[in-house]
């Protein structure tokens, strides 16, 4: 909770370098189709090919499961979620407080219930939620927002009522100079020889999980993800993915 008030307050560390997004997402389906279990499809449109974006790859990680897990949540009765992207260029008149400049558009599109408009109004404030006691935090899409601006990019949400919601994800191009800027950190980091680690991170709550093993990355600690899902018995059936 606390790493999500810091990111809504802009107040997070963030690590940004150039990502591909597109391989970010392929590498994260596997994830994703088991956190959401079968109550939702995934389908991915992308272009053949899409400029790297300058982020934190774990934080849009994180970004990304919170909003398929928001989609998934408003088709209670199953439904399939379209993850896609596009480049944009913005110009210097934009309703969404972006400075001018090339831009990738990721974008998470569910059929579910959708929002009406005071509901929309309030969507990315902290705490808000209209989901049920014990069933969210509210603070999910306040961090998305937060995080997503202090990387130089915009939340904007889509929706009406019965017309399902869009969530996009306005990313800023990774630049010859972005990457310059990060030259000196980079050629720090490799000069520093430190002695490798591994931690299992176990927890029964998908967002908690990558959460953890995203600030243990950010920590230059090794992760193997391991995510326990209740079966109808009343056992526990466990699945892994390992990231570096």
């Amino acid at each position: 909770m606390t790493q999500r008030m810091l990111a809504f307050a802009w107040r997070q560390q963030l690590d940004p370098k150039p990502v591909d997004l597109i391989g970010l997402i392929d590498g994260m389906k596997d994830l994703l189709e088991r956190s959401l279990g079968s109550r939702a499809i995934i389908e991915t449109k992308f272009p053949l090919s899409l400029d790297h974006v300058m982020i934190d790859e774990s934080q849009i990680e994180l970004a990304l499961l919170n909003l398929c897990v928001n989609a998934s949540d408003a088709m209670p009765d199953g439904g399939t979620i379209i993850i896609s992207a596009r480049m944009e260029q913005v110009g210097e008149s934009n309703g969404a407080g972006l400075a001018p400049g090339h831009y990738v558009c990721l974008s998470v599109a569910d059929s579910g219930e959708g929002m009406d408009e005071e509901t929309l109004a309030r969507a990315t404030e902290p705490f808000f939620t209209t989901k049920g006691v014990g069933k969210g935090t509210g603070l999910g899409l306040s961090m998305v927002h937060g995080m997503t601006e202090q990387m130089g990019g915009c939340l904007v949400l889509k929706s009406s009522r019965g017309t399902g919601t869009t969530a996009e994800l306005w990313l800023p191009i990774a630049t010859a100079s972005s990457e310059f800027a990060r030259g000196p950190d980079v050629l720090a980091e490799e000069a520093i020889e430190t002695a490798s680690l591994r931690i299992l991170a176990v927890d029964d709550d998908a967002l908690v999980l990558l959460n953890t093993a995203a600030m243990l990355e950010d920590s230059a600690i090794l992760s193997r993800r391991r995510i326990l899902r209740r079966q109808p018995s009343g056992c526990w059936r466990s699945s892994r993915s390992t990231s570096s």
